[in-house]
């Protein structure tokens, strides 16, 4: 059961970030069996009637029909991904990114009375008990 809901949560994980270039894949690849599919066709008819006028030029537009279909997918795919990468980029950018963007974002209220912790808001490092206890003996076997 855990397994089952495990692999379906990935597939929906899977299939919402890479819809796009999923189906676009498809597509092409579709789109090729489609192209050789038509080639092929046409080369037997040709071949069958006994018409090998244009013949060459059935090879010309299937080889303009690939290169067309694979550029095509190629700036879909870039695209689409440029624009995923410029909407993440802005959710970046308005989203606090530390500490200090998020104090000046959200300065804290003003109080009545003289602040006694504005000293410590000031500092660039806050150092904790553990801090200063790591660096003591540092400090004492530097001097011995």
């Amino acid at each position: 059961m855990f397994r089952f809901l495990a692999k379906s949560a990935l597939a929906t994980v899977i299939w919402k970030r890479y819809r796009r270039p999923i189906v676009s894949t498809l597509a092409l690849f579709i789109s090729y069996f489609f192209i050789a599919m038509v080639h092929s066709d046409y080369v037997s008819w040709a071949t069958t009637t006994a018409q090998h006028d244009n013949l060459w030029a059935s090879f010309v537009v299937k080889w303009l029909a690939l290169i067309g279909i694979t550029l095509l997918y190629y700036w879909f795919n870039t695209r689409s991904l440029a624009k995923i990468n410029n909407e993440t980029d802005a959710e970046r950018h308005t989203k606090p990114h530390n500490k200090q963007s998020r104090r000046t974002a959200h300065p804290p209220p003003e109080a009545a009375g003289p602040d006694p912790f504005a000293n410590i808001r000031s500092k660039d490092k806050l150092r904790s008990r553990a801090d200063v206890a790591m660096e003591q003996p540092r400090q004492n076997h530097k001097h011995h």
